[in-house]
């Protein structure tokens, strides 16, 4: 189906210079995809087991020729379809409809309004419930909630509260406008009471509701009525009672008139209505579906994206953004940046301990819950035995087979949740069609120099739903500007920076404007002549860090939500191995002063998180006959343990071959390790989870009865930032607490094996610095891994 195989705007140019005040206008962030070719209308998209889900309300009549809104149709479904495959996984009720999902403690609840028998759909008096652990076997339907004498449901929404979970219902009840919303609240999902003067729409039309919980607001997304037309709006509240509408000229998602040949009606109609918007949070972005239409017949499903969490997208819609400021605005547009010079010399820069960050920015949150990443080493080097540093002709480059989407299916498969592309490495050649310089695809054969290798690669990430990572290095052989291989702190230039640099900023300027939203991006610290630590060959005094600065401040610009690799600021710092290997313990806060020893020049500290890198093959680059080379899967589980299990990130590299496509050894071999880690990870034995935050400094598992275990898994709240400095678990074994793990740093995710024991009882104790930090989940295994 069209709808599963495609799933800001352009940036703002800002006035520099004068003493005028600037005021900022409102822009919606959210990123429309386009159009998905169905008639569905309520749609929920949710997340369940690491994988995107939607729930949808699908009605007989749509499949049925003659057949028109209104009439009798008690065989509708609520069916949930997998995104990735497009596959329906399971129907968990028949003759419903407006039903939604909600996703609590490892089971998928689903609420819905029943049809009953012998009435006509809009006739609704019961909602029902049902869940699931595994969305193939479903509870019995169980009726959580009945209408008043006279009174009609219709569309309904659920979220979890501050303490309790809240349900909004639309109602017909005369005492207000039709579809009116009310507000109930339960501790169990299936008793549900009514919350005294939660009301919202008594006094104007509202419809297609969702409703969330963040940051102590609850925010209802609802439909408002124009002239002519229908489009989607936000209001919040702290008590479900008083409620504070985002400012009039700040829709949520609106209609687009443009949009005609809508499903199932007439195809000159124009598109008049944006609703039922429903959303989640999906590997690092907010997920949104909608509706277009008419408000007629049925829909014209669409879908869209925000760059960031659904907390700060509800609360984008609500800033104040017209008071007057004395400071001159972010220039956002294109631009080459202003060099400001270092106050110091390099030798006299070093981090101060005043002020550093010591919790993750959203962005570096985002990219450590993503763990596990994929690079891609690809071009001219893949046609010479993986010598990057020498610069083949320009038409050597002939991927005459690309397949992008094999790359992007292929780091899927061993859970990798974004994919970094070698866009230019050191030899200088750019795998998209620059305005800079020749030594490109535009000199290639292939597709007769027509061709984007990066384009196709934005693409198929984004069809599946996977971040977009790129990597440009900074040294350039064809240019002739790099440093030399000399050790950190001892690098010489080589070549003209000043006539390089405004050249590289236009290639970094290209990738980052023209493929939309990126989210890594990689600067390799190998032959970078921007390098902290480079110094002028004939004076040997540092160049300083103005020139990475401020190529740092173009991608801050630029692309606001990405994360950094490498540089003069760098977000992400090297482990110190490419063989898939982190120090522990590990620490994700840098003091002033350790940056040396940590690969980040001395000027920085705080909270800067390491990735491991891993080429499963003998090289970064594909050579002929190296299947052999392929690191064995043990080999690649052990690398997961030692970087993931130790709190790090990790790229594991994949190679395309000359004609474009990942050998299908490698494929397999990436693809058993993602099985291997399912077939562990997706089982647990038992599990732990904290919200309390008071540092009770122990947390228990009781299993029912005596398990077999042998590995465990820590997370910290990372949010709140790395605080535990020592732990121990314990087992109760014969009537005593015995000892059978130990550690030191958490972070992240820690991970650790021992000898087989057998329990039913298991207790994690921990020490943290300044009773700071939480723990936020024990997990414990039976596995061979």
């Amino acid at each position: 189906m069209v709808l599963f195989k495609h799933i800001l705007c352009g940036l703002m140019m800002a006035l520099l210079g004068g003493t005028s005040l600037a005021q900022n206008t409102f822009q919606n962030p959210i990123q429309k995809r386009g159009r998905l070719g169905s008639p569905l209308v309520e749609t929920s998209p949710f997340v369940f087991g690491n994988k995107l889900y939607l729930l949808e309300n699908n009605q007989r009549f749509w499949d049925i020729a003659g057949i028109k809104p209104g009439d009798y149709f008690h065989e509708d479904e609520v069916r949930i379809r997998e995104v990735e495959s497009g596959n329906i996984v399971s129907v968990p009720l028949k003759n419903h409809g407006f039903g939604t999902a909600l996703v609590w403690n490892d089971r998928v609840y689903v609420f819905a309004g029943n049809y009953g028998e012998g009435k006509p759909w809009r006739h609704i008096t019961e909602i029902t419930m049902t869940s699931s652990s595994d969305l193939k076997n479903w509870t019995k339907p169980q009726v959580v909630l009945r209408a008043a004498e006279g009174e009609f449901f219709f569309n309904t929404a659920v979220c979890r509260g501050k303490n309790e979970f809240i349900l909004l219902y639309e109602t017909n009840d005369k005492r207000w406008k039709p579809f009116t919303f009310r507000y109930m609240k339960s501790t169990d999902l299936t008793k549900w009471e009514a919350i005294p003067e939660a009301l919202y729409g008594v006094d104007k039309y509202v419809g297609g509701p969702a409703l969330y919980y963040e940051g102590d607001w609850y925010y209802t997304l609802y439909l408002e009525a124009l002239k002519p037309g229908y489009e989607t709006r936000i209001t919040r509240s702290k008590d479900l009672v008083h409620w504070e509408d985002a400012p009039a000229g700040r829709p949520f998602i609106s209609f687009d008139p443009t949009h005609k040949n809508i499903p199932l009606i007439d195809p000159s109609i124009s598109e008049s209505n944006a609703s039922d918007v429903e959303l989640c949070y999906f590997e690092g972005r907010t997920i949104l579906y909608f509706t277009g239409s008419d408000q007629t017949t049925a829909g014209d499903l669409q879908w869209a994206t925000y760059d960031g969490a659904p907390r700060q997208l509800f609360e984008h819609f609500f800033k104040k953004t017209d008071e007057d400021s004395s400071e001159p605005p972010e220039h956002e547009g294109d631009w080459t940046p202003v060099l400001i010079s270092p106050q110091n010399n390099l030798e006299n820069t070093k981090a101060s301990n005043i002020g550093i960050r010591r919790k993750p920015t959203p962005q570096q949150l985002d990219y450590q819950e993503r763990q596990m990443g994929a690079f891609v080493h690809f071009g001219p080097a893949t046609y010479i035995a993986s010598d990057f540093m020498s610069v083949p002709a320009a038409d050597l480059f002939n991927p005459s087979q690309l397949n992008a989407e094999q790359w992007v299916k292929t780091a899927k498969s061993f859970g990798a949740k974004h994919i970094v592309l070698t866009a230019k490495h050191h030899n200088g050649y750019c795998l998209w069609p620059t305005k800079t310089t020749d030594y490109s695809v535009k000199k290639s054969p292939w597709k007769n120099g027509k061709g984007d290798v990066v384009a196709e690669f934005v693409e198929a990430c984004r069809n599946n739903y996977i971040k977009i990572g790129l990597y440009i290095s900074g040294g350039d052989k064809h240019f002739g500007v790099t440093s030399t291989p000399d050790p950190q702190g001892e690098r010489k230039l080589v070549g003209d920076i000043h006539q390089y640099f405004p050249v590289f900023l236009e290639q970094l300027r290209e990738l980052l404007t023209n493929y939309g939203e990126v989210s890594y991006v990689w600067f390799d610290g190998a032959y970078d002549p921007f390098g902290w630590d480079v110094v002028d060959p004939k004076t040997m005094k540092p160049l300083g860090t103005a020139y990475g600065d401020a190529i740092r401040t173009m991608v801050e610009h630029l692309q606001p939500n990405a994360v950094v690799m490498g540089g003069t600021k760098p977000d992400v710092r090297w482990s110190g191995s490419e063989q898939g290997w982190a120090a522990y313990p590990l620490w994700n806060v840098l003091e002033p002063g350790e940056g040396f020893d940590h690969w980040v020049g001395p000027q920085n500290a705080g909270w800067i998180p390491a990735e491991a890198n891993i080429h499963p093959r003998e090289k970064w680059f594909w050579t002929p006959n190296s299947d052999s080379t392929l690191r064995s899967l043990d080999y690649l589980k052990k690398v997961y343990l030692e970087t993931i299990g130790r709190g790090s990130n990790i790229l594991i590299n994949m190679t395309p071959d000359t004609n474009g496509l990942i050998p299908e050894p490698e494929v397999q071999r990436l693809k058993d390790l993602g099985v291997s880690i399912d077939k562990v990870y997706s089982n647990p034995m038992g599990r732990a989870e904290s919200t309390d935050l008071s540092q009770n400094s122990e947390i228990f598992i009781n299993l029912p009865k005596k398990k077999t275990i042998n590995l465990l898994v820590i997370e910290e709240q990372l949010r709140l930032g790395q605080f535990i400095k020592e732990y121990n678990v314990e087992a109760y074994i014969k009537g005593k607490w015995v000892s059978i793990a130990k550690g030191q740093s958490v972070g992240r995710k820690r991970i650790q094996t021992f000898e087989k024991i057998r329990t039913n009882k298991l207790r994690l104790s921990y020490k943290s610095v300044e009773h700071k930090g939480a723990i936020r989940s024990f997990t414990i295994y039976d596995a061979d891994f």
